[in-house]
């Protein structure tokens, strides 16, 4: 099963914090996993905010970011169906602690009939609910 990682399964991937040790463990080189152009976006946004409010240093960031980078830049980036906009907006009317931001990770993952990861429990159950396989991290 190929498997899409929302960002906060991506950011514990590549910047140290409190869920690295186990999506590394999670992710050994054989698992096969994906990321869209909306993961590539919020995780630059996350790394951006944690800059900010001073969680991480920029250095770190850059750092994380290049490998990021080299990493998805390796086939693991699935296009972004623009019918998952709609679905997206399905899915926020269905699943109301959805946030819009989620609900795109959900709905690529799902119009793309992928299995999910996620560190959100929020998001976990509307993934099941919507009848996917959900990574138990």
């Amino acid at each position: 099963m190929t498997v899409y990682l929302d960002t906060s399964v991506a950011i514990s991937l590549f910047l140290e914090d409190d869920h690295s040790r186990r999506a590394q463990i999670w992710a050994r080189p054989e698992q096969r996993i994906v990321v869209s152009p909306w993961t590539l976006t919020e995780f630059t946004s996350a790394l951006s905010f944690m800059i900010r409010t001073g969680a991480v240093e920029p250095q770190a960031s850059a750092r994380a970011e290049k490998r990021f980078d080299r990493w998805s830049a390796a086939g693991r980036l699935v296009d972004l169906d623009p019918d998952a906009f709609g679905e997206a907006r399905r899915l926020m009317r269905r699943h109301r602690r959805l946030r819009a931001p989620d609900a795109l990770h959900l709905a690529a993952a799902k119009l793309a009939g992928l299995g999910f990861a996620t560190f959100d429990l929020d998001l976990a159950d509307a993934a099941r609910a919507e009848g996917m396989e959900v990574v138990d991290l």
